[in-house]
């Protein structure tokens, strides 16, 4: 009776200490759903698909600067001037990089549109402006602070939007909004970072080649994911519809709290392990336990949205979702949600390089299955569980490695196995 409390008090206090970066992560999912809604229906289907590529692009060069510069700040010593000095210097080549990459973005779609190109330019700087101190927060895992920045750009976004709606609101001036609610939230985030992680913030070449052993990899990681998911997204056009590929976004959609929460432990668990690195003596996390707790987690809520299938469906896509499909991604989710506390544990020793082979092994087994069913004529509703399978051997391999690896530490080789 003793132990089964002790159980009890021990997962009341992960999901007190989960609560804060959940809450951040839904925030900033919410914000993406509510933006989307309202160029649906204020800019037209032509526009609103304009607005889709550009939010697109946002979130591509977030996942790619999350992996470099994001994880870096968690997993690296920040405080070293030589490696302070390298992530200074690539953010700001990110920052450089993406303002034209933007502008190309917008002439590809626009053409010379002076005001658009102008605005997502800015915009692409600041987003990635306040990702850096969104994951420097990650970092020192105040996710408090991250909560309240998260809500003051969503709400300040709004605010800006609903000034502009009285004179008509426009694809330009939703980007304007974006960007303003960005500065405003950077401006007020860096007024609330601690002085010493703003100091000698100038940037140096020297740690450059130490840097990218790690932060390439990760950075080549975090491409995985979304990569995979437009690549099924192709698949199931080729083989089967658009209306099927809708069908199985439909399924995704019914199970989009699950991604939120798990994204959210995902945010917590690295700077977690990272600490535990550097200062053993705080105790490492049971990863063992943590994958068990969000794996039976995530499966038992994917199970009600299964069970609840049909008038979730219609209610978020107008249309039933079959309660097969739902449950695939439930399952998905729950084995990427197993994984996660390895991952985080073998990418907080450095070992970047081994993460991203296992994940691509992964990613790989789960594309080629669903092609040779989707060859066959086999149903839509089989491509998540088959991506799941790949996720299987990704979850044994990492959870090896992590144990291989708790008594040789090497941390003087930050990219390699």
């Amino acid at each position: 009776m003793t132990r089964a409390a002790a159980a009890v008090r021990a997962a009341v206090r992960a999901l007190r200490r989960l609560s804060a970066p959940v809450a951040a992560q839904a925030v900033t999912a919410a914000t993406s759903m509510v933006l989307q809604v309202v160029a649906a229906r204020a800019l037209g289907l032509a526009e609103f698909g304009a607005f889709a590529v550009l939010l697109g692009f946002l979130v591509a060069a977030s996942a790619v600067y999350t992996g470099y510069v994001g994880d870096s700040l968690a997993v690296l010593d920040r405080h070293d001037a030589v490696v302070r000095g390298a992530l200074v210097g690539s953010a700001l080549t990110s920052w450089v990089l993406a303002a034209g990459a933007a502008a190309v973005t917008v002439v590809l779609l626009r053409g010379p549109d002076i005001p658009l190109l102008l605005a997502f330019s800015v915009l692409a700087v600041v987003w990635l402006v306040r990702e850096t101190l969104r994951r420097l927060l990650i970092a020192r895992m105040d996710f408090t602070r991250l909560l309240g920045n998260d809500v003051l750009y969503l709400v300040v976004t709004l605010a800006v939007l609903l000034v502009a709606a009285s004179s008509g609101l426009t694809l330009t001036a939703l980007v304007v909004a974006m960007a303003i609610g960005a500065v405003v939230t950077v401006g007020l985030g860096v007024l609330r970072v601690p002085r010493d992680e703003l100091r000698d913030l100038r940037p140096g070449w020297q740690g450059m080649g130490r840097l990218a052993q790690f932060a390439g990899w990760r950075a080549a990681h975090a491409t995985l994911r979304p990569v995979a998911l437009l690549a099924v997204r192709v698949l199931v056009g080729v083989f089967g519809s658009l209306t099927a590929v809708g069908l199985l976004e439909a399924g995704r959609l019914v199970v989009a709290a699950l991604q939120v929460v798990v994204n959210g432990a995902g945010s917590y668990l690295l700077p977690r392990f990272a600490a535990a690195e550097k200062q053993p003596e705080r105790g490492r996390p049971d990863t063992a336990r943590l994958a068990v707790v969000l794996a039976a987690g995530t499966l038992a809520c994917g199970l009600v949205c299964a069970a609840l299938a049909g008038p979730l469906g219609e209610l978020l896509t107008g249309a039933p979702v079959p309660g097969w499909l739902v449950l695939g991604w439930s399952v998905y989710l729950a084995v990427w949600a197993a994984g996660l506390p390895s991952v985080a544990e073998v990418v907080a020793r450095k070992l970047s390089r081994a993460t991203f082979v296992v994940r691509l092994i992964d990613t790989v087994a789960g594309l080629a299955l669903a092609s040779v069913a989707l060859a066959a004529g086999a149903d839509v509703t089989v491509v998540p569980w088959l991506l799941a399978i790949g996720g299987c051997y990704a979850v044994m391999r990492l959870h090896l490695l992590a144990m291989r690896t708790r008594t040789t530490r090497p941390h003087d080789a930050p990219g390699r196995k």
